[in-house]
Protein backbone atom coordinates (compact mmCIF):
# COMPACT_ATOMS: atom_id res chain seq x y z
CA UNK A 1 0.00 0.00 0.00
CA UNK A 2 2.52 2.29 1.01
CA UNK A 3 4.65 1.44 -2.17
CA UNK A 4 1.16 2.72 -4.25
CA UNK A 5 0.87 5.83 -2.25
CA UNK A 6 4.49 6.42 -3.11
CA UNK A 7 4.17 6.11 -6.94
CA UNK A 8 0.84 7.77 -7.26
CA UNK A 9 2.94 11.20 -4.64
CA UNK A 10 5.28 10.84 -7.45
CA UNK A 11 3.56 10.78 -10.44
CA UNK A 12 1.56 13.67 -9.32
CA UNK A 13 4.40 15.66 -8.27
CA UNK A 14 5.66 14.68 -12.16
CA UNK A 15 2.47 15.93 -13.68
CA UNK A 16 2.30 19.29 -11.59
CA UNK A 17 5.40 20.69 -12.67
CA UNK A 18 4.58 19.39 -16.49
CA UNK A 19 1.26 21.50 -16.70
CA UNK A 20 3.83 24.78 -15.42
CA UNK A 21 5.95 24.12 -17.90
CA UNK A 22 8.07 27.27 -19.53
CA UNK A 23 8.96 27.31 -22.87
CA UNK A 24 10.63 29.53 -25.87
CA UNK A 25 9.72 29.05 -29.26
CA UNK A 26 11.16 30.02 -32.54
CA UNK A 27 7.82 30.44 -34.65
CA UNK A 28 8.79 31.42 -38.72
CA UNK A 29 5.72 32.99 -41.18
CA UNK A 30 6.95 30.12 -43.61
CA UNK A 31 9.34 27.58 -43.39
CA UNK A 32 10.04 27.69 -47.68
CA UNK A 33 11.19 31.41 -48.87
CA UNK A 34 13.08 32.50 -52.31
CA UNK A 35 15.97 34.69 -52.86
CA UNK A 36 14.65 38.24 -52.10
CA UNK A 37 11.76 37.74 -50.32
CA UNK A 38 11.56 38.46 -46.54
CA UNK A 39 10.77 36.13 -43.59
CA UNK A 40 9.48 37.09 -39.93
CA UNK A 41 10.67 34.84 -36.93
CA UNK A 42 8.69 35.17 -33.62
CA UNK A 43 10.17 34.37 -30.43
CA UNK A 44 7.41 33.39 -28.13
CA UNK A 45 7.14 32.47 -24.28
CA UNK A 46 4.26 30.72 -22.84
CA UNK A 47 3.38 28.19 -19.64
CA UNK A 48 3.59 31.63 -17.47
CA UNK A 49 1.27 31.80 -14.87
CA UNK A 50 -0.02 34.23 -12.23
CA UNK A 51 2.50 32.81 -9.41
CA UNK A 52 5.44 32.96 -12.29
CA UNK A 53 5.52 36.21 -14.81
CA UNK A 54 8.52 37.01 -16.76
CA UNK A 55 10.42 40.43 -15.91
CA UNK A 56 13.37 40.29 -17.87
CA UNK A 57 15.41 38.51 -20.82
CA UNK A 58 18.95 38.42 -22.10
CA UNK A 59 18.67 36.27 -25.52
CA UNK A 60 20.86 35.19 -28.47
CA UNK A 61 18.98 34.89 -31.58
CA UNK A 62 21.43 32.57 -34.07
CA UNK A 63 21.11 32.69 -37.81
CA UNK A 64 22.87 32.06 -41.05
CA UNK A 65 24.47 34.66 -41.83
CA UNK A 66 25.04 33.50 -45.86
CA UNK A 67 21.43 32.87 -46.60
CA UNK A 68 19.98 36.09 -44.29
CA UNK A 69 20.68 39.51 -43.47
CA UNK A 70 18.70 41.19 -40.79
CA UNK A 71 16.46 43.80 -41.92
CA UNK A 72 14.62 44.49 -38.56
CA UNK A 73 13.64 43.97 -35.46
CA UNK A 74 10.27 45.00 -33.24
CA UNK A 75 10.04 44.74 -29.37
CA UNK A 76 6.94 42.96 -28.22
CA UNK A 77 3.78 41.29 -29.13
CA UNK A 78 2.17 42.77 -32.17
CA UNK A 79 -1.72 42.28 -30.87
CA UNK A 80 -1.00 41.58 -27.06
CA UNK A 81 1.76 44.34 -26.96
CA UNK A 82 4.58 44.58 -24.69
CA UNK A 83 4.12 42.33 -21.97
CA UNK A 84 7.00 43.80 -20.43
CA UNK A 85 5.72 47.59 -20.39
CA UNK A 86 2.25 46.80 -19.67
CA UNK A 87 1.58 50.14 -18.29
CA UNK A 88 3.37 52.31 -20.76
CA UNK A 89 6.62 52.81 -18.33
CA UNK A 90 8.73 51.87 -20.53
CA UNK A 91 11.02 48.98 -20.48
CA UNK A 92 15.21 49.26 -20.71
CA UNK A 93 15.50 47.73 -24.15
CA UNK A 94 19.01 46.87 -26.00
CA UNK A 95 20.02 44.47 -28.74
CA UNK A 96 23.82 44.46 -30.51
CA UNK A 97 24.63 41.98 -33.61
CA UNK A 98 27.28 40.36 -35.19
CA UNK A 99 27.48 37.99 -38.26
CA UNK A 100 25.48 35.13 -37.01
CA UNK A 101 23.88 36.41 -33.58
CA UNK A 102 21.66 39.01 -32.73
CA UNK A 103 21.53 39.55 -28.67
CA UNK A 104 18.31 40.89 -27.36
CA UNK A 105 17.92 42.12 -23.80
CA UNK A 106 15.01 43.91 -22.16
CA UNK A 107 14.14 44.48 -18.12
CA UNK A 108 10.25 45.79 -17.72
CA UNK A 109 9.89 48.79 -15.14
CA UNK A 110 6.52 47.55 -14.36
CA UNK A 111 5.92 46.25 -10.63
CA UNK A 112 6.02 43.03 -9.80
CA UNK A 113 2.00 42.19 -8.91
CA UNK A 114 1.27 44.37 -12.47
CA UNK A 115 3.14 42.01 -13.76
CA UNK A 116 1.84 38.78 -11.73
CA UNK A 117 -1.62 40.24 -12.24
CA UNK A 118 -1.74 41.39 -16.31
CA UNK A 119 0.87 39.74 -17.95
CA UNK A 120 -0.32 36.64 -20.34
CA UNK A 121 0.74 33.66 -20.21
CA UNK A 122 1.84 33.39 -23.53
CA UNK A 123 3.67 36.17 -25.85
CA UNK A 124 5.37 37.38 -28.56
CA UNK A 125 9.12 38.67 -27.06
CA UNK A 126 10.41 39.64 -30.21
CA UNK A 127 9.93 39.80 -33.55
CA UNK A 128 13.21 39.43 -36.55
CA UNK A 129 12.96 40.35 -40.10
CA UNK A 130 15.06 38.95 -42.30
CA UNK A 131 16.17 39.27 -45.86
CA UNK A 132 16.84 36.31 -48.23
CA UNK A 133 20.23 36.48 -49.96
CA UNK A 134 21.11 33.05 -50.98
CA UNK A 135 20.24 29.43 -51.78
CA UNK A 136 19.92 26.86 -48.45
CA UNK A 137 18.41 25.40 -45.87
CA UNK A 138 19.21 27.71 -42.81
CA UNK A 139 18.68 26.99 -39.09
CA UNK A 140 17.54 29.48 -36.27
CA UNK A 141 18.30 28.91 -32.58
CA UNK A 142 18.46 30.84 -29.82
CA UNK A 143 20.82 30.63 -26.18
CA UNK A 144 20.04 32.18 -23.02
CA UNK A 145 22.08 34.42 -20.81
CA UNK A 146 19.57 35.14 -18.49
CA UNK A 147 15.68 34.72 -18.00
CA UNK A 148 14.53 36.57 -14.91
CA UNK A 149 10.82 36.39 -13.21
CA UNK A 150 9.24 39.41 -11.98
CA UNK A 151 11.54 38.97 -8.99
CA UNK A 152 14.72 39.14 -10.95
CA UNK A 153 15.49 35.76 -9.78
CA UNK A 154 15.92 32.94 -12.57
CA UNK A 155 13.37 31.55 -14.04
CA UNK A 156 13.71 28.04 -15.12
CA UNK A 157 13.21 27.68 -19.37
CA UNK A 158 12.18 23.87 -19.34
CA UNK A 159 12.47 23.70 -23.43
CA UNK A 160 13.69 26.09 -26.03
CA UNK A 161 12.62 25.00 -29.91
CA UNK A 162 14.49 25.94 -33.07
CA UNK A 163 13.01 26.12 -36.58
CA UNK A 164 14.59 25.46 -39.77
CA UNK A 165 13.84 27.67 -43.05
CA UNK A 166 14.73 26.91 -46.89
CA UNK A 167 15.80 29.02 -49.75
CA UNK A 168 15.58 28.20 -53.14
CA UNK A 169 15.80 30.41 -56.44
CA UNK A 170 12.95 32.74 -57.25
CA UNK A 171 10.97 30.80 -60.05
CA UNK A 172 8.81 32.61 -62.34
CA UNK A 173 5.38 30.73 -62.97
CA UNK A 174 4.14 29.72 -66.60
CA UNK A 175 1.81 31.94 -67.29
CA UNK A 176 4.28 34.35 -66.52
CA UNK A 177 6.88 33.16 -68.29
CA UNK A 178 4.73 32.78 -71.43
CA UNK A 179 3.88 36.38 -71.04
CA UNK A 180 7.53 37.29 -71.10
CA UNK A 181 7.86 35.24 -74.30
CA UNK A 182 5.07 36.68 -76.06
CA UNK A 183 6.04 39.82 -74.89
CA UNK A 184 9.70 39.80 -76.54
CA UNK A 185 8.15 38.13 -79.46
CA UNK A 186 5.80 41.61 -80.02
CA UNK A 187 9.00 44.08 -79.28
CA UNK A 188 10.49 42.05 -81.88
CA UNK A 189 8.39 42.22 -84.66
CA UNK A 190 7.34 46.01 -83.87
CA UNK A 191 10.54 46.66 -84.70
CA UNK A 192 11.40 44.94 -87.46
CA UNK A 193 8.17 45.97 -88.95
CA UNK A 194 9.33 49.96 -87.98
CA UNK A 195 12.71 49.46 -89.61
CA UNK A 196 10.82 48.32 -92.88
CA UNK A 197 8.58 51.46 -92.71
CA UNK A 198 12.17 53.46 -92.28
CA UNK A 199 13.33 51.99 -95.87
Amino acid sequence: MKKIFACLLALGLILSLNANAISIDLITDKNATSIGETIELQVRINGLDDATALGSYDVNFHYDENLFSISSISWGDAVQGNQLDLLGFGSLQDSSSNLGWLNMLEVSFDEIADLELLQAGEFTLFSVLLNTIAIGSGDFSLTTNAIGDAYGQDLFIDSISNTTVNTSEVTVSEPAGMLLLLGAIAFVALRNKASQHKQ
